[in-house]
């Protein structure tokens, strides 16, 4: 094996490799939609699980937030009153008066109060908390706000924690809590039993004393995080529910668009006969509807145009055959021989011509062209059309006096279909014998019609007079196919021919909308 038929059968491969897999990978519309559907589902609870956590979140440190900031405006009041109120006496130090309160109060959950004393104690009130109590990190914050008080952020063993740390002052002549609170507010300069207190602060410790509020803020979003857990696991329950009831219900919607695809795909192996189901009014069954529509005109057309080529193969059939026996047979030498079989051969091409010439008539009346509509006036076409007629031969020709009607139709082609009618009536009539134009109208029509004192139309071949190659009496002359043009020109109107029972000869009538006036 050459190179290059190597090379050749490694890409065939190849390509068949990647057309398998195209194959393989290529996506239904329903798979399609569900996906897209599952997509947008998970975007629509993720943003939704968003925005709740966020709005949820700020709660929490709004929470937060405003307990930190009573705790410090409780422990500002209850320094700046000064009195004990259990006992109804001043406080005499800085550490009594932190002492008393964190004994009279009791902190939020995951909020721990401390008492930093001016003898190095410290005190706390809530649950105990190991990671915060005795941590160098946190003392080493509050030593560092302790002489002008503010908020505190530390993290210690993975935990966040907030605080705020206030101040609180004894000396000569004042006892002070100071810095500000939370939030911005700013504590007063009373002072806790200095003045009011008589003098007593003379025996008291001169020192500085801190309180402390801290809000664990991971334990505080420990619900939250739960809640949001749980919320996750029912966005995916809820996406994958969603995606499993709208795979179903593309499955149901495209149901029909699959048995479109199917039907297309047995068309194209030859067979017209299937149909969609359609059922309800929406604009799936509309589709199953015109697709059926257009199924039922294909059949008629594939059908009619079989039966056209059989019927043509066989009248061109026999000229054909006699044109080759004749040329065959020929004596070249023979003179009149030749001349004879000229004559013959002519007449025969004459009527393959008018044979092809028909045909193509027929032919061209699908197309939208076929016909050139504008005003017809109804008594000058009869009367034209009689005048041209008569050069057919001798004939009684008449035309009944038509009504004074105006249509919208093709002048040329009625003109050519009414000459038709009268040719076929020439034929089947005698010289003394007469053929008679008239029309009528009626609420929405136009009726046109040949009437003849003819041998008539046969009872055993009245039912297919306007088929195709079916001809108009037992002898069998022409190609059967005037009747199935003036059908066509009728048709292209929006009209049809019928054969009228008469009490002698036959009339062919056309009927034909008015359409526009």
């Amino acid at each position: 094996m050459t190179t290059a038929t190597m090379m050749a059968t490694t890409m065939t491969a190849t390509t068949a490799t990647m057309m398998t897999t195209e194959r393989r990978i290529r996506m239904t519309v329903q798979n399609r939609l569900t996906i897209t559907v599952a997509i947008l589902s998970v975007l629509a609870l993720t943003v939704v699980g968003l925005v709740l956590y966020t709005v949820e979140a700020n709660n929490v440190e709004g929470r937060n937030t405003a307990a930190m900031a009573q705790e410090i405006a409780e422990m500002r009041s209850f320094a700046q009153n000064g009195v004990d109120p259990e006992t109804g006496e001043r406080f005499t130090s800085v550490d009594q008066i932190l002492s008393q309160f964190l004994a009279q109060n009791r902190p939020d959950e995951d909020e721990t109060l401390f008492a930093f004393l001016t003898d190095g104690r410290v005190l706390y009130q809530g649950e105990p908390n190991s990671a915060v109590n005795g941590s160098a990190e946190f003392e080493k914050a509050v030593a560092g706000m302790s002489a002008d008080g503010g908020e505190i952020n530390l993290t210690i063993d993975g935990d966040e924690y907030d605080g705020y740390v206030l101040p609180i002052t004894s000396g000569p002549g004042q006892g002070t809590p100071g810095g500000g609170t939370p939030g911005g507010a700013t504590a007063g300069g009373d002072t806790a039993g200095g003045d009011s207190a008589g003098g007593s602060t003379s025996d008291a410790d001169n020192g500085l004393g801190s309180f402390v509020v801290v809000h664990n803020v991971t334990a505080s979003h420990a619900d939250l995080s739960q809640v949001m857990q749980i919320y996750v696991v029912v966005a995916l329950a809820a996406a994958l529910l969603i995606s499993g009831i709208s795979s179903v219900l593309a499955r149901r919607l495209l149901a029909p668009v699959t048995e479109l695809r199917q039907t297309a795909q047995s068309i194209s192996g030859g067979d017209l006969s299937s149909r969609l189901a359609t059922r309800g009014n929406d604009d799936i069954a509309e589709l199953g509807r015109t697709f059926n529509d257009m199924l039922d005109r294909l059949e008629a057309s594939f059908e009619t145009q079989k039966r056209f080529l059989d019927d043509v193969g066989h009248e061109l059939r026999t000229p054909l055959t006699i044109l080759s026996g004749h040329l065959e047979t020929m004596d070249s030498s023979d003179v009149d021989d030749v001349d004879e079989t000229r004559t013959m051969l002519l007449d025969e091409t004459d009527r393959m011509a008018r044979l092809v010439e028909e045909l193509l008539i027929l032919a061209r009346s699908r197309r939208p062209d076929f016909v050139r509509p504008g005003q017809v006036d109804i008594p000058s076409l009869l009367n034209e059309t009689l005048a041209k007629a008569k050069g057919l031969g001798q004939r009684d020709w008449k035309v009944e006096t038509p009504p004074a009607v105006v249509l919208t139709a093709d002048r040329q082609r009625l003109t050519q279909a009414l000459l038709q009618l009268a040719a076929n009536a020439f034929e089947h009539t005698e010289a003394d014998q007469s053929i008679t134009f008239g029309a009528g109208v009626d609420s929405d029509s136009v009726h046109l019609w040949v009437r003849d004192e003819g041998s008539g139309v046969p009872d055993e071949i009245a039912a297919d007079i306007f088929e195709r190659f079916s001809r108009g009496s037992t002898e069998g002359h022409g190609f059967g196919l005037g009747l199935s043009i003036i059908m066509a020109i009728a048709e292209a109107h929006g009209g049809t021919v019928v054969l009228d029972h008469v009490s002698r000869g036959a009339q062919f009538r056309m009927i034909l909308p008015k359409g526009p006036q």
